[in-house]
């Protein structure tokens, strides 16, 4: 008994030193940097391009490497986000030596827009984003040079991110998934009712000849003050995020259409359908304010997949939807928890 408490006490001692070696940009030091700060390191670090997705779309893409670095990840963002906010994110990662890539789904961010709506979020078919990731993983992350592959993935990017798992021959060290898009929160709107609601609104707008039509309570991009917005705690963080969309009206995405949410509800369910056919060890992150997505299909997800780490999902205490954007206990509790498990992964 005496052995294994010592071995034990050995085992915390090493993750503790491992958590203090590693650098996270802090509130304190943002407020310093500025946007201009964060932008001049990613001109410095970062790389730019294009690549074909699905059905030969162009997609745009960035990447921070390093020689010297021998791991790989990839971020999949999540709806309404670009990499172009990833910048802190994706600084912190490459500090603590991987390798890091990133891209922008169709229809958002820096890429091409789907409809006469540049606002307008939408998708044709949920699974062209899947096939993307694909095309990415083996046009860009792959011929980079064989290294250890690991996925990070925000809210969409996890629902993403898990079909894709599910599908690919891609071999994968391990994927942690936050705040993952398994479900969307409806409040009080049950889901049945949801479905039919998105049925018949969506067929009365194909009899108008429309292209698409904005889901109901849905429509341009709006600018939530810090006090009522529901993605953060951290003011600084939500403050650099709303400067960037500002100074980049480009990025700037506003509601779903209904095509868009009957697929990312139907999506969701798919992922949970297809869960017990990853192979990849999987952590998943819950924020436990989320208002965003639906905490409670995260869990089906972890018991459909079978080897969520822990059991299930592990709860960020008192933290929103947008892990990586929140203060910063939350949001450095939430990245040693992604780094350690990545470690134990090697």
């Amino acid at each position: 008994m005496l052995a294994r408490l010592f071995l034990l006490g050995v085992c915390l001692a090493m993750n503790t030193a491992i958590a203090q070696t590693r650098t996270f940009t802090t509130e304190a030091e943002l407020t310093g940097l500025g946007l201009d700060g964060l932008q001049q390191y990613w001109q410095t670090h970062a790389t730019e391009s294009q690549f074909s997705g699905h059905q030969n779309i162009s997609l745009p893409w960035a990447a921070l490497t390093h020689p010297e670095h021998e791991r790989t990840l990839v971020i999949v963002n999540g709806r309404t986000e670009s990499y172009l906010k990833y910048q802190e994110l994706a600084r912190d990662l490459f500090e603590n030596g991987y390798n890091v890539y990133l891209y922008d789904h169709r229809g958002q961010g820096l890429a091409q827009r789907l409809t006469a709506d540049p606002i307008m979020g939408h998708i044709t078919d949920f699974n062209d984003y899947v096939q993307d990731l694909e095309q990415f993983v083996q046009q860009v992350v792959r011929p980079a040079g064989p290294q250890p592959l690991y996925l990070l993935a925000h809210s969409m990017g996890g629902t993403i991110s898990a079909q894709w798992l599910a599908q690919t021959q891609v071999r994968v060290q391990a994927a942690a998934l936050s705040s993952p898009m398994m479900g969307i929160y409806l409040g009080p709107l049950p889901r049945l009712l949801a479905d039919g609601l998105v049925t018949v609104l969506g067929t009365g707008c194909r009899w108008l000849g429309h292209e698409a039509c904005y889901a109901p309570g849905q429509g341009g991009y709006e600018e939530t003050p810090f006090a009522d917005n529901e993605l953060t705690h951290s003011e600084v963080r939500y403050r650099l995020f709303r400067e960037l969309y500002r100074q980049r009206p480009e990025l700037q995405l506003g509601g779903v259409s209904l095509q868009w949410l009957a697929q990312g509800l139907a999506a969701g369910d798919q992922a949970i359908a297809d869960a017990g056919r990853i192979a990849a060890p999987v952590l998943v992150l819950q924020a436990s304010q989320d208002v965003v997505v639906d905490n409670s299909a995260q869990s089906r997800f972890c018991r459909a997949l079978g080897h969520c780490a822990g059991g299930g999902p592990l709860i960020i205490d008192k933290a929103s939807h947008e892990l990586f954007i929140e203060q910063d206990r939350q949001r450095q509790q939430a990245l040693n928890a992604i780094l350690d498990f990545f470690e134990r992964h090697p």
